[in-house]
C-alpha cells in the first residue's frame, strides 16, 4: 500500500503532538503542575523558567501593539510578557481584552515570559472585552524599580520633551529622580504631537517595560502607552492665560524672568536646524529656542516661542511649549566684528560675520572645521556634516566666514564668567567666501630666495671662512684634549693614589691603637699598610703610563673589588660583603676602570665617614647593561648639600657620564647611602 507525502505528513504531526502531551503529563507527574498565576512565573529563575513548564493564566491586555509584536498580561497578582514569534504569530487581542494565555515559560532577556512550544506562538483565547481596570499609582523613586516591569501603572511627571521619531511619538520625562520617556507607537500622523506638552506636568498611565543589557541589568525605564488619552495635562497653578512678550536679555536676570515663568519671545530665524530648534535674533539679542516642533521656519521668518526660560552654558535659552511663523521679514544680514569683539556674552548666539586668515581645514565626525585667526584671535568654524561640503580650501587664504556665534568658558566655576573660546556654526558652504588666495611672494617663498641670495654671497668667500673655522677647531680640539687630558689624570690620581694613602692610613690608625695590647694585630696591621704602599707605588707608574689599574691587571673586576674591601676592613670593625646577580661577563677596560674606581671611592666613603659597621657591594649583570651597587648602614648625609662638593662625588658623575650610563646616590641623615652606578654595554 502506498503512502503519499501529505499523510507521511499528517502522521508525524500526531505523533508529535503525542510527544508534546506526554512530555506536559510527565512534568505533572513530577510535581512541576501547570502554573496559573503570573507571579508564579515572575518567581522562577532564569534557568527554572528555561526549562519550559506548561502555563495556562487569564487576565487582562494592558497594552498590545500587534506590528511591534508586543503584547502583556496582568491577572491581578502581576504583570508579564507574552513571547510572540516574529512570524506567523497566532490571534493577536485587543488592549482591554479578557484572555486565556496557553504555552509554557521562558527565560527572557531580562524577566521570565510565556511563550509558546518549539518557537511557535502560545494559545490565546479572547473572552471578552471590558474597560482597563486603575493602574498601580507609583511615585517617581518607585519607578526606577526593576521588579516593576510589565506592572500596569500610572505616574506623575513633567514633560521634559516631545519628540517624534519615525512615526511615533516620544515624551521625554523626569518623575522625582528617575528620568525615563513614554513611547506612543506609531504610526501617527504628525499633526497628532502634542507639542505644547512640553514642560509641562502630566499623569500618565501605561505598562512599565524595561531597557537592559546582555547581563539582564536593567538600565533605563520606559512606559508604553497605548493612546494619548492615557496622557493627562495637570494645568500648573501659575500657569497665565497669556504669555508675557519678554526681551531675549530679560531673562534670568536678577529681577527677570526665571524658570517657572511661561514667557514669549518673538524674533527673526536665523538659522532652524530641524527637530532641535532655531536661532533668533531678537530685540535682546541672540537667542537658542530648543523644540522638536517641526516649524517651517527659514532665515528671515518672524518667529515667535512660547516656553520657560532654561540656563545655559553662556547665556539663558528657551525650551519652548510651541513656535510658530507669524510673518516673514527681510533675510538677516551677519553683523561684522572682529574675532575679539565677539568673544562676549551679549554676541552668544548672534549671527555674526568675520574675516580672517584660513590656517587649516579638516574633516571630523560632526562635519568640516576651518582653523582661523583674527590678528591674535584663534577660532574655529563648523560646518555640520548634513549641512553640505565645502571646496576645497588652501590654508594662508583670506576669507569671510558667516555663521552663528558659540561661546564656551574657560572659567566654570567662577562667579564672572570668563568668555574664553569662539565656534562659528556655518549654515551651508556658502556663508564661507574666499577674498584672496595666498600671495606668490608667501613667507616661505621669500624665505627660500633669502636662502638662495645669501648662499651665492657665502660661496664668495667659502674658502677663507672655512680655513679660518678649521684653524679655529683645531686649536679648540687641543684645548679640550687637555682639559679632558687633567680631568683624566684628575681622577686617576684620586681614585688610585688618594684611596691607597687613605687605606694605609686606616691601617697604621689601627697600629697606633692596637701596638700597646695587641702588638701582634698592630704587626699585622703594619704588614698591610707596607703591601699597600707597594701598591700605591706601582699604581702611581701605572697611572703616569696612562694604564689600567692595578688591581685590574691582576683579577676581574669583582675578584678587584673583593680584594679591596677585604684589605679597607681589615681591623674587623666593619664587614664588607659581596654580592652578584645575573651571570657574570667580561666588560670593556674603560667599563672595568671606572666601576672598580666608583666602587673603590664609594667603600672609602663607606668605611671612612659613614661610620657603619655593615658594607653591601653588589654587581648585577642584565643583558645589555651592568650595575654596581655599594649600601652601607651608616650615619649617611644630605645629598642636595653634598652635590658640587667633593672630588669624589665629582669624579663619579664625570666617569659615568662619559660612558653613556648613569649614577645615583640615595641617602638621608640616619638612614645609610645607597651609590649605584649603571653603563650599557
Amino acid at each position: 500500500m502506498g503512502w503519499s507525502v501529505c499523510g507521511i505528513v499528517q502522521v508525524f504531526l500526531r505523533v508529535m503532538m503525542a510527544v508534546v502531551v506526554m512530555l506536559m503529563a510527565s512534568r505533572v507527574a513530577l510535581g512541576q503542575g501547570v502554573i496559573t498565576s503570573a507571579a508564579e512565573v515572575r518567581a522562577l529563575s532564569p534557568e527554572a523558567a528555561a526549562e519550559g513548564r506548561p502555563v495556562k493564566i487569564r487576565g487582562f491586555a494592558p497594552f498590545v501593539h500587534e506590528p511591534g509584536i508586543a503584547l502583556f498580561l496582568h491577572d491581578g497578582t502581576a504583570g508579564i510578557f507574552v513571547e510572540q514569534p516574529l512570524e506567523g504569530g497566532g490571534k493577536w487581542p485587543v488592549t482591554g481584552d479578557r484572555i486565556e494565555v496557553t504555552g509554557v515559560t521562558g527565560r527572557g532577556y531580562f524577566a521570565p515570559v510565556i511563550r509558546g512550544v518549539d518557537g511557535k506562538a502560545p494559545q490565546i483565547e479572547v473572552l471578552g472585552h471590558e474597560a482597563l481596570p486603575e493602574p498601580k499609582h507609583v511615585s517617581g523613586e518607585e519607578l526606577d524599580r526593576p521588579d516593576l516591569d510589565c506592572e500596569w501603572i500610572e505616574v506623575e511627571a513633567l514633560v521634559r520633551e516631545v519628540l517624534m521619531n519615525e512615526g511615533d511619538i516620544v515624551l521625554e520625562c523626569q518623575a522625582g529622580p528617575c528620568e525615563f520617556h513614554a513611547l506612543l507607537e506609531g504610526p501617527l500622523p504628525p499633526e497628532s504631537v502634542p507639542w505644547d506638552l512640553a514642560e509641562s506636568p502630566v499623569r500618565i498611565r501605561g505598562v512599565a517595560a524595561t531597557i537592559f543589557n546582555a547581563g539582564r541589568q536593567m538600565t533605563r525605564r520606559f512606559l508604553r502607552v497605548n493612546s494619548l488619552d492615557d496622557v493627562v495635562s495637570l494645568e500648573r497653578r501659575d500657569r497665565k492665560a497669556e504669555p508675557r512678550l519678554v526681551r531675549a536679555d530679560e531673562l534670568f536676570r536678577f529681577t527677570g524672568e526665571g524658570p517657572d515663568e511661561l514667557v514669549r519671545v518673538r524674533g527673526i530665524a536665523t538659522l532652524a536646524m530641524p527637530g532641535r530648534g532655531m536661532f533668533l535674533r531678537t530685540d535682546g539679542g541672540g537667542l537658542w529656542v530648543q523644540t522638536a516642533q517641526p516649524v517651517a521656519a527659514v532665515p528671515g521668518s518672524i518667529v515667535e516661542a512660547d516656553g520657560w526660560p532654561r540656563v545655559g552654558p553662556m547665556k539663558p535659552i528657551l525650551r519652548a511649549r510651541g513656535a510658530r511663523v507669524v510673518g516673514t521679514g527681510e533675510k538677516p544680514q551677519p553683523l561684522k566684528f572682529e574675532a575679539r569683539e565677539v568673544l562676549h556674552a551679549r554676541h552668544q548666539a548672534e549671527f555674526v560675520s568675520l574675516e580672517a586668515e584660513l590656517l587649516d581645514v579638516f574633516r571630523g565626525e560632526d562635519g568640516t572645521t576651518l582653523e582661523l585667526r583674527d590678528h591674535a584671535t584663534v577660532f574655529r568654524g563648523l560646518l555640520g556634516e548634513l549641512d553640505g561640503t565645502l571646496p576645497e580650501l588652501v590654508p594662508g587664504s583670506r576669507v569671510i566666514v558667516n555663521g552663528i556665534a558659540q561661546i564656551t568658558s574657560a572659567g566654570a566655576f567662577e562667579p564672572l564668567q570668563e568668555e574664553d573660546k569662539l565656534l562659528v556654526r556655518l549654515r551651508s558652504p556658502a556663508d564661507v567666501e574666499v577674498l584672496s588666495l595666498p600671495p606668490w611672494w608667501t613667507t616661505q617663498r621669500v624665505i627660500m630666495a633669502a636662502a638662495a641670495i645669501i648662499a651665492v654671497m657665502l660661496a664668495i668667500y667659502a674658502r677663507n671662512r672655512t680655513k679660518r673655522h678649521r684653524e679655529q677647531e683645531t686649536q679648540r680640539r687641543e684645548f679640550e684634549a687637555v682639559l679632558s687630558e687633567r680631568g683624566r689624570f684628575a681622577r686617576e690620581i684620586h681614585d688610585s693614589l688618594a684611596q691607597g694613602l687613605t687605606s694605609i692610613s686606616l691601617q697604621l690608625e689601627c697600629v697606633r691603637d692596637e701596638i700597646s695590647e695587641e702588638p701582634e694585630k698592630a704587626r699585622l696591621h703594619l704588614e698591610t699598610a707596607r703591601g699597600l704602599v707597594r701598591d700605591s707605588m706601582r699604581e702611581a707608574r701605572r697611572t703616569v703610563w696612562n694604564l689600567r689599574p692595578l688591581a685590574l691587571g691582576e683579577a676581574d673586576l669583582a675578584t678587584a673589588l673583593q680584594r679591596f674591601a677585604a684589605d679597607l676592613t681589615r681591623d674587623g670593625k666593619v664587614i664588607a660583603q659581596q654580592e652578584i646577580e645575573g651571570t657574570p661577563r667580561p666588560l670593556s677596560a674603560d667599563q672595568e676602570s671606572a666601576l672598580l674606581r666608583i666602587g673603590q671611592e664609594a667603600l672609602t666613603n663607606a668605611a671612612r665617614h659613614s661610620g657603619s659597621n655593615r658594607i653591601v657591594v653588589r654587581l648585577r649583570f642584565g643583558s645589555d647593561w651592568v650595575t654596581l651597587t655599594v649600601l652601607d648602614n651608616g650615619g649617611g648625609f644630605d645629598v642636595a648639600e653634598r652635590v658640587g662638593k667633593g672630588y669624589g662625588l665629582t669624579g663619579m658623575h664625570e666617569r659615568v657620564a662619559a660612558l653613556g650610563g648613569s649614577l645615583s646616590i640615595d641617602s638621608r641623615p640616619g638612614e645609610g647611602t645607597e651609590v649605584s652606578a649603571t653603563l650599557p654595554t
